[in-house]
Protein backbone atom coordinates (compact mmCIF):
# COMPACT_ATOMS: atom_id res chain seq x y z
CA UNK A 1 0.00 0.00 0.00
CA UNK A 2 1.19 3.53 -0.98
CA UNK A 3 0.10 6.18 0.71
CA UNK A 4 0.39 9.51 -0.13
CA UNK A 5 -0.39 13.17 0.70
CA UNK A 6 -0.31 16.54 -0.54
CA UNK A 7 -0.93 20.09 0.25
CA UNK A 8 -2.12 19.52 3.68
CA UNK A 9 -3.48 22.40 5.29
CA UNK A 10 -4.96 22.36 8.89
CA UNK A 11 -5.65 25.67 10.14
CA UNK A 12 -7.13 25.72 14.09
CA UNK A 13 -9.44 28.71 15.53
CA UNK A 14 -8.57 30.25 18.38
CA UNK A 15 -9.89 29.83 21.79
CA UNK A 16 -13.78 31.18 21.88
CA UNK A 17 -13.36 34.74 23.03
CA UNK A 18 -9.96 34.73 23.30
CA UNK A 19 -9.27 37.63 21.01
CA UNK A 20 -6.16 35.92 19.69
CA UNK A 21 -5.46 34.54 15.90
CA UNK A 22 -5.84 30.95 14.21
CA UNK A 23 -3.42 28.74 14.57
CA UNK A 24 -1.69 27.66 11.08
CA UNK A 25 -0.67 23.55 12.14
CA UNK A 26 0.15 22.33 8.50
CA UNK A 27 1.01 24.65 5.40
CA UNK A 28 0.88 22.89 1.88
CA UNK A 29 2.65 19.27 4.00
CA UNK A 30 2.84 16.40 1.77
CA UNK A 31 4.69 13.38 2.20
CA UNK A 32 4.59 9.74 0.21
CA UNK A 33 4.95 6.51 2.07
CA UNK A 34 5.03 2.59 0.72
CA UNK A 35 6.96 0.75 3.13
CA UNK A 36 9.96 0.30 5.85
CA UNK A 37 10.54 2.71 8.94
CA UNK A 38 10.60 6.10 8.30
CA UNK A 39 11.53 8.76 10.95
CA UNK A 40 10.36 12.89 11.25
CA UNK A 41 12.25 15.08 12.79
CA UNK A 42 11.19 18.56 13.93
CA UNK A 43 10.94 21.14 16.50
CA UNK A 44 8.03 21.37 19.02
CA UNK A 45 5.21 22.72 17.03
CA UNK A 46 6.11 21.96 13.37
CA UNK A 47 3.42 20.09 13.05
CA UNK A 48 3.98 16.05 13.21
CA UNK A 49 1.21 15.46 15.68
CA UNK A 50 -1.19 17.35 13.29
CA UNK A 51 0.12 15.66 10.62
CA UNK A 52 -0.07 11.99 12.12
CA UNK A 53 -3.96 13.10 12.90
CA UNK A 54 -4.74 13.81 9.50
CA UNK A 55 -3.18 10.66 8.16
CA UNK A 56 -4.97 8.53 11.17
CA UNK A 57 -8.21 10.10 10.12
CA UNK A 58 -8.51 11.21 13.58
CA UNK A 59 -8.67 14.99 12.28
CA UNK A 60 -9.95 16.44 8.67
CA UNK A 61 -7.28 19.09 6.96
CA UNK A 62 -8.93 22.04 5.47
CA UNK A 63 -7.17 21.59 2.78
CA UNK A 64 -5.00 18.96 0.39
CA UNK A 65 -5.32 15.71 -0.28
CA UNK A 66 -4.67 11.82 1.05
CA UNK A 67 -4.78 9.02 -1.33
CA UNK A 68 -4.26 5.32 -0.77
CA UNK A 69 -2.86 3.54 -3.88
CA UNK A 70 -3.80 6.41 -5.83
CA UNK A 71 -7.42 6.33 -4.48
CA UNK A 72 -8.70 9.19 -2.66
CA UNK A 73 -8.87 7.99 1.18
CA UNK A 74 -11.70 9.35 3.30
CA UNK A 75 -10.99 9.79 7.09
CA UNK A 76 -13.23 5.95 7.39
CA UNK A 77 -10.63 4.44 4.96
CA UNK A 78 -7.81 6.07 6.65
CA UNK A 79 -8.63 4.70 10.27
CA UNK A 80 -9.50 1.22 8.11
CA UNK A 81 -5.69 1.39 7.03
CA UNK A 82 -3.89 2.74 10.18
CA UNK A 83 -2.99 2.67 13.57
CA UNK A 84 -1.96 5.23 16.01
CA UNK A 85 0.42 5.58 19.09
CA UNK A 86 0.22 9.22 20.04
CA UNK A 87 2.78 10.77 22.63
CA UNK A 88 1.06 10.06 25.59
CA UNK A 89 -1.53 7.37 26.50
CA UNK A 90 -5.40 8.39 25.35
CA UNK A 91 -8.34 6.98 24.96
CA UNK A 92 -8.45 3.75 27.49
CA UNK A 93 -10.92 3.03 29.93
CA UNK A 94 -8.88 4.23 33.18
CA UNK A 95 -11.05 1.82 35.80
CA UNK A 96 -10.56 -1.71 33.61
CA UNK A 97 -7.43 -3.56 33.55
CA UNK A 98 -4.39 -3.12 30.63
CA UNK A 99 -5.83 -6.62 29.22
CA UNK A 100 -9.42 -5.99 29.21
CA UNK A 101 -8.93 -2.39 27.68
CA UNK A 102 -6.54 -4.29 24.91
CA UNK A 103 -9.69 -7.03 24.44
CA UNK A 104 -11.81 -4.18 24.18
CA UNK A 105 -10.51 -2.26 21.12
CA UNK A 106 -8.76 -5.39 19.93
CA UNK A 107 -12.89 -6.27 18.95
CA UNK A 108 -13.51 -3.32 17.54
CA UNK A 109 -10.89 -3.98 15.24
CA UNK A 110 -12.04 -7.40 14.32
CA UNK A 111 -9.37 -9.36 16.39
CA UNK A 112 -10.65 -13.06 17.92
CA UNK A 113 -10.59 -12.47 21.42
CA UNK A 114 -7.66 -15.70 21.43
CA UNK A 115 -5.70 -14.07 19.05
CA UNK A 116 -6.24 -10.91 20.48
CA UNK A 117 -4.56 -12.30 23.74
CA UNK A 118 -1.86 -13.94 22.12
CA UNK A 119 -0.61 -10.50 20.45
CA UNK A 120 -0.81 -8.86 23.42
CA UNK A 121 1.39 -11.40 25.21
CA UNK A 122 4.01 -11.47 22.33
CA UNK A 123 4.01 -7.84 22.57
CA UNK A 124 4.23 -6.77 26.37
CA UNK A 125 6.96 -9.54 26.47
CA UNK A 126 9.07 -7.68 23.45
CA UNK A 127 7.95 -4.19 25.64
CA UNK A 128 9.39 -5.63 29.01
CA UNK A 129 5.45 -5.21 30.50
CA UNK A 130 5.18 -7.68 33.09
CA UNK A 131 1.78 -9.83 33.38
CA UNK A 132 1.26 -8.42 36.40
CA UNK A 133 0.72 -5.11 35.09
CA UNK A 134 -1.53 -6.38 32.45
CA UNK A 135 -3.93 -7.26 35.34
CA UNK A 136 -3.84 -4.07 36.63
CA UNK A 137 -6.50 -1.28 36.03
CA UNK A 138 -4.60 1.02 33.89
CA UNK A 139 -4.96 4.03 36.11
CA UNK A 140 -2.35 2.15 38.65
CA UNK A 141 0.11 2.00 35.86
CA UNK A 142 3.17 3.89 35.59
CA UNK A 143 3.39 6.07 32.82
CA UNK A 144 6.28 3.94 31.19
CA UNK A 145 3.41 1.33 31.27
CA UNK A 146 0.97 3.09 30.05
CA UNK A 147 2.99 3.64 27.11
CA UNK A 148 3.71 0.34 26.51
CA UNK A 149 -0.01 -0.70 26.95
CA UNK A 150 -0.63 2.01 24.08
CA UNK A 151 1.95 0.85 22.10
CA UNK A 152 0.77 -2.94 22.25
CA UNK A 153 -2.98 -1.61 21.07
CA UNK A 154 -1.07 -0.20 17.80
CA UNK A 155 0.85 -2.87 17.04
CA UNK A 156 -1.47 -5.70 17.88
CA UNK A 157 -3.93 -4.29 14.96
CA UNK A 158 -0.89 -4.98 12.64
CA UNK A 159 -1.99 -2.16 10.35
CA UNK A 160 -0.62 -0.89 6.92
CA UNK A 161 0.46 2.45 7.81
CA UNK A 162 1.78 2.51 11.89
CA UNK A 163 1.83 5.86 13.25
CA UNK A 164 4.12 6.04 16.34
CA UNK A 165 4.36 9.91 17.96
CA UNK A 166 7.06 10.17 20.27
CA UNK A 167 7.20 6.30 21.01
CA UNK A 168 9.75 5.91 23.10
CA UNK A 169 8.35 8.60 25.99
CA UNK A 170 9.10 6.93 29.00
CA UNK A 171 10.32 3.44 28.12
CA UNK A 172 13.82 2.18 29.93
CA UNK A 173 16.13 0.98 27.85
CA UNK A 174 15.11 -2.86 27.53
CA UNK A 175 11.62 -1.35 26.45
CA UNK A 176 13.83 0.83 23.42
CA UNK A 177 15.23 -1.78 22.36
CA UNK A 178 12.43 -4.21 22.39
CA UNK A 179 10.15 -1.42 20.40
CA UNK A 180 13.28 -1.12 17.72
CA UNK A 181 13.02 -4.77 16.90
CA UNK A 182 9.55 -4.45 16.38
CA UNK A 183 9.59 -1.00 14.68
CA UNK A 184 12.08 -3.60 12.18
CA UNK A 185 9.81 -6.28 11.47
CA UNK A 186 6.72 -4.50 11.35
CA UNK A 187 8.57 -2.35 8.60
CA UNK A 188 9.46 -5.54 6.07
CA UNK A 189 5.33 -5.71 5.57
CA UNK A 190 3.97 -2.71 6.62
CA UNK A 191 4.91 1.03 6.51
CA UNK A 192 5.84 2.76 9.61
CA UNK A 193 6.44 6.25 10.29
CA UNK A 194 7.29 7.80 13.56
CA UNK A 195 8.48 10.92 15.14
CA UNK A 196 10.85 11.49 18.13
CA UNK A 197 12.90 14.27 19.90
CA UNK A 198 15.69 11.74 20.38
CA UNK A 199 18.10 11.96 17.44
CA UNK A 200 20.22 8.67 18.76
CA UNK A 201 16.67 6.90 18.98
CA UNK A 202 15.59 7.80 15.54
CA UNK A 203 18.36 7.30 13.62
CA UNK A 204 18.60 4.00 15.53
CA UNK A 205 14.87 2.89 14.24
CA UNK A 206 14.40 4.66 10.68
CA UNK A 207 16.73 4.45 7.97
CA UNK A 208 15.87 7.46 6.32
CA UNK A 209 14.34 10.63 7.93
CA UNK A 210 12.62 13.33 7.09
CA UNK A 211 11.71 16.68 9.20
CA UNK A 212 8.76 19.17 9.18
CA UNK A 213 9.13 23.33 9.88
CA UNK A 214 6.48 25.07 10.13
CA UNK A 215 3.28 23.00 8.78
CA UNK A 216 5.70 21.55 5.83
CA UNK A 217 7.95 18.44 5.17
CA UNK A 218 11.22 19.05 4.07
CA UNK A 219 14.06 16.87 2.33
CA UNK A 220 11.44 15.13 -0.41
CA UNK A 221 9.73 12.03 -0.15
CA UNK A 222 10.03 9.30 1.85
CA UNK A 223 9.10 6.37 -0.79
Amino acid sequence: MRLAASGLVKVFPPPFLSGGEPALALAGAGLAISGGVVGIGGANGSGKTTLFKVLAGALIPDGGSVTADGDAAAPERLRELTALCPSTPRAFYYRLTAAENLRFFAALAGIPPAEAAARAAALADKLKLPEADLRRRFDALSEGNMQKVSLIRAFSRRPQLLLLDEPFNGLDGLACRGLLELMETAGRTSAVLLTSHNRELLTAAAPRALRMEKGRVLQGEAA
